[in-house]
């Protein structure tokens, strides 16, 4: 989780809430035997459904090794999972990581549980606790691990969806209707190639090597390498590379000292008062499918900013405290580009950076990286708006959006 002010959370496939969480499912140190390129009887698609149906929950040992732009950082949770829904419960037992990476979502001790419907996570260094409420997505449409090893042994592509920093999410069936046009999303997807690569073992058991690759070079996804356990049909190991807003992210995580089927305590996936001091701040998340849904639920004021065509909601989020934020992105529909524009309870420096005028206000133009920035602060509330990738020949637009924000605010 990035901590930092104005930073709040997408309901797409959980995308920056459950980064670290969905990925440290699939991780673990691995010994890796000699790949058998023979094809070793796979199953149908109907036994291997059978397999993966008699899955109900792991336990094990999680490695998650993420390098972003070259700059690596390793996590180790032990991890109890139920494996067909989006209940599960880690702790993190030892944290390794480069010098200038984001440190994990929560430190030595800690621990994240969700249960189907809310995701808490609890850091003793801030002694803060977060939560937040979702809604799982049991599409049809979404390609499950058999589906995708009969793509590989029936030589047909599936559609990859879109990937997230953090975790690229199964591919997706195509429909009848699909133009193979790629998604709206910042994160594209679109069509990848299945193949079957044998057999190879991952700590001790025997798995299925499958190799994803993208059809269009337009698509997010670079490659994906799953190990599907032959006898469950669970990736017990995943490597991908792919590229996120301007980033190039990889991710190998593996699974070590793996238990299936386990039997869980009662409460394992519920969160016990004695696991949280009293004194922990209580800090919640909710996410919103339209500005005008979050304006009815956030104290602070939420703008209906002068979007360029070519540009949709994506994210409409709030933040209750430390401080209270609400954050509306929009994303192009034909490129990475997209808006973010936040509102926070406090005054952030505002002081640095080119001066620009904002209606009545005067703002402050800066430039991080790839992202330009206009803020500015009235009466003990910051409002900023950020543009990526940064454009000088757009600054015009970014002025006009930040106008409409003061004016409707």
């Amino acid at each position: 989780m990035d901590r930092s002010a104005g930073t709040p959370f997408s309901v797409r496939g959980l995308v920056h809430i459950l980064v670290i969480v969905a990925l440290i499912t699939v991780s673990g140190c691995s010994a890796i035997g000699v790949s058998s390129s023979e094809d070793e009887g796979l199953p149908s698609e109907d036994e291997a459904a059978d397999r993966y149906a008699t899955l109900d929950t792991v336990n094990a040992t999680v490695t998650t090794v993420r390098t972003r732009n070259e700059k690596t950082t390793t996590i180790v949770t032990q991890k109890r999972e139920r494996v067909h829904s989006f209940a599960y419960f880690e702790r993190v037992i030892s944290v390794t990581r480069a010098e200038e990476t984001r440190p994990p979502r929560v430190g030595e001790d800690g621990f994240i549980i969700a249960n189907g419907s809310t995701l808490m996570s609890y850091d003793p260094e801030s002694n803060e606790l977060h939560r937040m409420s979702f809604q799982t997505n049991d599409s049809a449409t979404e390609t499950t691990y058999p589906e995708l090893l009969a793509a590989a042994k029936n030589n047909h592509p599936v559609s990859q969806p879109t990937p997230t920093p953090g975790i690229s999410s199964l591919p997706v069936v195509p429909q009848k209707d699909e133009s193979g046009e790629n998604s709206s999303s910042a994160y594209r997807g679109g069509n990848v190639t299945v193949v079957y690569n044998g057999t190879e073992t991952v700590d001790g058991r025997k798995t299925y090597r499958l190799e994803l690759a993208p059809v269009s070079e337009r698509i997010s996804l670079q490659s994906q390498t799953l190990w599907l356990d032959s006898e469950y049909l669970f990736p017990i190991k995943r490597h991908t590379e792919f590229v996120a807003n301007g980033d190039a992210y990889e991710y190998t995580v593996t699974y070590q000292n793996i238990t299936f089927n386990p039997t869980f305590e009662p409460g394992t996936f519920q969160l016990e008062s004695q696991e949280v001091p009293d004194s922990a701040q209580q800090i919640q998340f909710n996410t919103y499918e339209s500005r005008a849904a979050l304006a009815n639920a956030a104290s602070l004021p939420v703008p209906n900013p002068d979007i360029p065509a070519g540009f949709e909601l994506a994210v409409a989020s709030h933040r209750s405290t430390d401080p209270e934020v609400v954050m509306l992105r929009y994303e192009s529909t034909s490129n990475d580009t997209h808006y973010r524009i936040g509102i926070l309870n406090g005054t952030q420096n505002t002081t640095t950076g080119t001066p620009v005028q904002v209606g009545e206000y005067e703002a402050r133009r800066t430039q991080t990286n790839r992202t330009v920035r206009i803020s500015w602060s009235v009466n003990g509330t910051t409002y900023y708006l950020s543009r990526f990738p940064a454009d000088t020949a757009d600054d015009s637009t970014l002025l006009r959006i930040a106008r409409s924000v003061a004016d409707t605010t």
